[in-house]
C-alpha cells in the first residue's frame, strides 16, 4: 500500500471548481464589433502566396475598423480555413469558439492556409521544412506588416493548428513578437500517440485519406500516399526520421529557450490526454535546466508560464474560451490573472468525481503498486505462488476465447489513482509476433463497468528507450518510451516480457468499486470507423501476416504478469467534506 503522505499530497493539491472564467470580475466586457477583411495574401520567402482573412475590432456603433492598435491571434489552419461560424465547428480553430469572441475583446484574429491546402500555394507536406518556415515568416507580418497590428502575436489552435504552433515556436529567437501560445488538443508526440497505438496504426489512418475532404486534393494526395507506405510497413509504419522530425516534444528545449508561455489544452478521450501532460513536463523540465525528458515528480518545481489543462472531453472539445482569453490577456496585455501566478499549473479533471486537481506533475505517486495476474480471473497485491497460465486467440473482443479479465476485491474505503500507468505481462505466442490490449475498469458493486483508460502493444516492437521510459522509486517502469524503429519477432512458445503503457489518468474510485483489468488481441470492427482515435485498429500487412495464432498469459513466481498502479488507498479529495459540497459539474476552474 502507497505511504499516507501521497495521500496527503493529493488533498493539498486539490482545489475544487470555482467561479467560471467568464464570471471574472477583473475583465472588462467586450467592447468591440468585428469586421472581416476576406482572402488576405501574404507572399513567402519562395514566392508562394498564403491566403487567409482577418478579423478586426470594430466600433460597434458604426461597423468600421476600431481606432488603435492591438496584439494578433494568428492561426494556421489546413481544414476549412476560414473564420466563418459555420466552418469552425468541426476541428480545428472552432475548439476555441468563433474567433469574434475574441476579437471582441480587443484582439485581431488572423487564420492563414496552411501551404498546399484550402486557398494557399504552394505544395503540402505535413509539417515538413517549408510548412515550418512559412510559420515564422507569418509571425513577421503579422507583426511587422499586418494593418493594425501592436506588434505583439499569440498562436492559436486546435489539432493540426495547435502542432504546427510548437514548430513554429521552435524556430523563432528568443524576444521575437510571439509573447504567448495555445497549442490545444496537442502534445509531445504525433507518432507514438495519434499514428500508432503500441506500433499499430490507430482510427487515425482514416485522417489520412480524410485530408482530400478537408484540406484539398494535394493534401489528399500526400494523406494517401503517406497511408499506403504505412499499410505496406514502410519507412512510415517505424519512428525513423519521417516520424522523429515531427515529434514536438524533441523541440521542448528550443521553445524554452524562445521564452514563448505555452498553455497546452487537451481531455482524456482525446489523442493527447497523454502528450500534452508529457509537453508540459518537458517544458516545466528545460525551463529549470532539468533533464529534458525526465520523469515528472511529486512536488516539483514549476513556473505558471507553461501550464495544462486536461478536462474530460474528446479531441477538439471542451476547451474554455475564456480561460484562452485568460491566458493571452495575461502575456499579451499584461493583466493580472490567477494563471499568472499560478503554483499548479498543471489542471486534471478527475474522473469519478467531477472535480479538477491543480498540481505540479502528473505522476503523484512515487512508488507504484503491483497488481499481480492470478489464477481464476484475480488481480491483487499478493505475488502468485503457484503456475498459472491464461490462452487468448488473435481473434474479435466477442469471441469465447478473445477475452482475459483479472479482478481486485472491492476497495471498501475507496481508491485513487493519479500518474501514467503500466502493464508488464509475461506472454508467449504459437507465431511470431503477438499484440496485446489493455483496458482498465472501474468496476461498481453492481457490476457496472466505466473504462478508465487503455493501452497496446505489437510484441515484434517491444523495445524500450530507456533514457525516455519513466521508472518510479524502486525502478519499475511505470510509462515505457517504445523505441518502435524495427520488428524483432518472437521465437514460438518462448515468453517474452512486455511493457505496455496505459494512458495517464486522474481516478477515483468510490467505496466498494474494484478494478478490472481486461486483456484483449483486437477492438472491435465498429469503434475503427471514426476519422481519429488511438486504438490499434489496422494491422500493417507484415503485423497481418505474422501475429495471427494463440497467445498464453504467464503469471506465475517466476514469470511475473502484473499492472502497475499509481494508488493511492482510502479516503481521497472527493470524500473531503469541501469537495462534496461542490462536485459535480466539471466547470473548468479559475
Amino acid at each position: 500500500m502507497t505511504a499516507l503522505p501521497a495521500l496527503a499530497a493529493l488533498l493539498a493539491a486539490l482545489i475544487v471548481p470555482s467561479t467560471p472564467a467568464e464570471a471574472d470580475p477583473g475583465r472588462a466586457p467586450a467592447a468591440y464589433g468585428t469586421t472581416t477583411v476576406p482572402d488576405v495574401s501574404v507572399p513567402m520567402s519562395d514566392g508562394t502566396a498564403l491566403t487567409g482573412d482577418v478579423i478586426h475590432p470594430a466600433d460597434p456603433s458604426t461597423g468600421q475598423r476600431a481606432k488603435g492598435r492591438f496584439p494578433v491571434l494568428l492561426s494556421q489552419n489546413p481544414y476549412a480555413c476560414d473564420t466563418t461560424e459555420g466552418n469552425l465547428r468541426g476541428l480545428g480553430q472552432g475548439a476555441l469558439g468563433d474567433p469574434a469572441y475574441f476579437v471582441e475583446h480587443g484582439y485581431i484574429y488572423a487564420s492563414v492556409c496552411v501551404r498546399g491546402t484550402g486557398r494557399s500555394g504552394g505544395t503540402y507536406d505535413m509539417f515538413g521544412p517549408r510548412e515550418r518556415r512559412d510559420g515564422v515568416e507569418l509571425v513577421a507580418w503579422a507583426a511587422d506588416r499586418l494593418t493594425g497590428s501592436d506588434g505583439t502575436v499569440g498562436l492559436t489552435g486546435c489539432s493540426y493548428l495547435g502542432i504546427n504552433q510548437l514548430f513554429t515556436a521552435s524556430l523563432l529567437p528568443r524576444g521575437s513578437a510571439v509573447k504567448a501560445m495555445l497549442p490545444a488538443c496537442a502534445g509531445a508526440e504525433t507518432y507514438r500517440e495519434a499514428m500508432v497505438s503500441g506500433g499499430m496504426p490507430t482510427q487515425t489512418r482514416n485522417y489520412f485519406t480524410y485530408l482530400g475532404t478537408r484540406m484539398g486534393p494535394r493534401a489528399g494526395a500526400c494523406g494517401t500516399a503517406l497511408a499506403a507506405n504505412v499499410q505496406e510497413g514502410g519507412d512510415k509504419a517505424y519512428a525513423g526520421a519521417w516520424a522523429t522530425y515531427r515529434t514536438p516534444g524533441n523541440l521542448a528545449a528550443a521553445i524554452v529557450r524562445a521564452d514563448i508561455p505555452t498553455l497546452l489544452w487537451s481531455g482524456n478521450l482525446d489523442l493527447y490526454a497523454q502528450g500534452s501532460q508529457e509537453m508540459y513536463t518537458y517544458l516545466q523540465n528545460a525551463y529549470f535546466h532539468r533533464p529534458v525528458h525526465a520523469s515528472p515528480a511529486p512536488g516539483q518545481r514549476t513556473t505558471p508560464r507553461y501550464q495544462a489543462f486536461v478536462g474530460p472531453g474528446g479531441h477538439g472539445e471542451g476547451v474554455d474560451r475564456a480561460v484562452a482569453l485568460d491566458w493571452f490577456d495575461t502575456w499579451l496585455k499584461g493583466r493580472r490573472t490567477d494563471l499568472g501566478s499560478t503554483a499548479a499549473p498543471l489542471h486534471l479533471y478527475q474522473q469519478g468525481t467531477g472535480n479538477w486537481v491543480h498540481t505540479t506533475a502528473f505522476q503523484q505517486v512515487r512508488a507504484y503498486t503491483p497488481y499481480y495476474l492470478g489464477r481464476d480471473g484475480t488481480l491483487g497485491p499478493a505475488r502468485p505462488r503457484s503456475t498459472g497460465a491464461d490462452r487468448i486467440t488473435y481473434t474479435e473482443p466477442s469471441a469465447a476465447d478473445g477475452r482475459l479479465t483479472y479482478t481486485t476485491q472491492p476497495f471498501r474505503a475507496g481508491a485513487n489513482l493519479a500518474g501514467p500507468i503500466s502493464a508488464r505481462l509475461t506472454a508467449s505466442s504459437t507465431g511470431t509476433n503477438l499484440t496485446l490490449i489493455a483496458q482498465l475498469d472501474d468496476i461498481a458493486p453492481d457490476g457496472t463497468a466505466t473504462k478508465i483508460t487503455s493501452g497496446s502493444l505489437v510484441a515484434s516492437l517491444r523495445a524500450l528507450d530507456t533514457d525516455r521510459s519513466w521508472r518510479d522509486a524502486k525502478g519499475v517502469v511505470i510509462r515505457p518510451y517504445g523505441t518502435f524503429t524495427a520488428d524483432r519477432y518472437l521465437r514460438p512458445g518462448r515468453a517474452y516480457p512486455l511493457t505496455i503503457g496505459l494512458s495517464p489518468r486522474v481516478t477515483r474510485l468510490a467505496p466498494g468499486h474494484a478494478l478490472r483489468l481486461t486483456l484483449t488481441t483486437q477492438i472491435p470492427k465498429a469503434a475503427c470507423l471514426a476519422p481519429l482515435g488511438v486504438d490499434p485498429c489496422y494491422p500493417t500487412d507484415p503485423q497481418r501476416r505474422t501475429l495471427p495464432g494463440t497467445y498464453t498469459v504467464h503469471h506465475s513466481p517466476t514469470t511475473l504478469s502484473a499492472v502497475n498502479l499509481p494508488l493511492v488507498t482510502g479516503p481521497g479529495p472527493a470524500d473531503s467534506p469541501v469537495a462534496a459540497q461542490h462536485a459535480g459539474t466539471g466547470t473548468v476552474p479559475h
